[in-house]
């Protein structure tokens, strides 16, 4: 049983959360973590010119010594070199490889939150993965140009206190202990109608109904099933066979270019193809289960 664990680090201060969740896992698998920047899609408007130069020996030999240069060179070279620029994404780079030495890290757009850095990262797996531990961070906020409901209709101490109850409530979907994990893997395993495993079954499915149909009309899957659920906050066990019957790499690209950057509220192609999951699962004749 290959197993790739990919996690989407939007919020870099929450992953020793996630790091102490990962040690429930006790089988071998491949970490695959990417690490969101923030674009208008045709620039950079975070880049650290100073933290990107004064990292990396070679740019400071090279005298990359303002902005306009090291932004150059970060878009022809560093990019595809895996350099990163932030000081947090620095940091938890290194965090990271000392949990898990071999992880793939690796930058992406923030475009479609959590669900576009997900089939960013889906490209990168390997194709002979059995299972997939999708896991992103949550805080419940929104972001500083688009603040989350629970924030704007209660306040910032409901929103944070609500993120974090629903951020620990997901992964206690998957990764509560290391009994509930090897339970988790063991109906995999032994019944192969289990296709989705994670915290909490929903159904609502109205208010994005139209985004739905337009990802659906991309995978040829012409109705949702009538018996249809999905996990509500997108962190689940997946089994891959059923993904990678439906998105290739240019079916993801189609879907990411739909997706818009930054954090929104619904109807949205993010909470659209949050649903589109749970719909490949049941279309693939299979069942998501809760397992404690």
């Amino acid at each position: 049983m290959k197993i790739a664990v990919c996690v989407h680090l939007y919020h870099t201060d929450m992953w020793d959360e996630i790091e102490n969740y990962l040690n429930n896992l006790d089988l071998p698998y491949k970490l695959y973590v990417n690490l969101p920047y923030e674009t208008d899609g045709n620039n950079f408007l975070d880049f650290q010119w100073e933290t990107y130069v004064n990292y990396y020996q070679d740019l400071k030999n090279a005298g990359k010594n303002n902005n306009e240069k090291a932004y150059k060179h970060f878009i022809k070279h560093g990019l595809n070199e895996g350099r990163f620029y932030r000081k947090d994404h620095l940091d938890v780079y290194e965090k990271i490889i000392k949990f898990k030495n071999e992880t793939k890290v690796f930058l992406s757009p923030n475009r479609g939150v959590d669900i576009g850095g997900f089939l960013y990262t889906y490209k990168k797996i390997d194709n002979d993965t059995d299972l997939i531990l999708k896991i992103h961070t949550k805080k419940g906020l929104g972001s500083e140009k688009v603040p989350s409901l629970d924030l704007m209709r209660r306040g910032g101490g409901f929103a944070i206190s609500h993120g974090r109850n629903w951020f620990h409530g997901l992964m206690g979907g998957v990764l509560s202990n290391s009994v509930q994990v090897n339970n988790i893997i063991n109906n995999f395993t032994q019944d192969n109608t289990t296709g989705m495993v994670g915290f909490r079954k929903y159904k609502n499915f109205t208010v994005n109904y139209d985004e739905t149909l337009k990802i659906l009309s991309k995978l040829n899957v012409k109705k949702i099933p009538e018996n249809s659920d999905f996990i509500g906050g997108t962190i689940f066990w997946v089994r891959n066979e059923i993904l990678k019957k439906y998105l290739s790499n240019n079916i993801i690209n189609e879907i990411i270019e739909l997706m818009p950057y930054g954090y929104v509220r619904e109807p949205s192609i993010n909470h659209a193809m949050e649903r589109v999951f749970g719909i490949l699962v049941y279309f693939e004749n299979k069942n998501i289960k809760i397992i404690k």
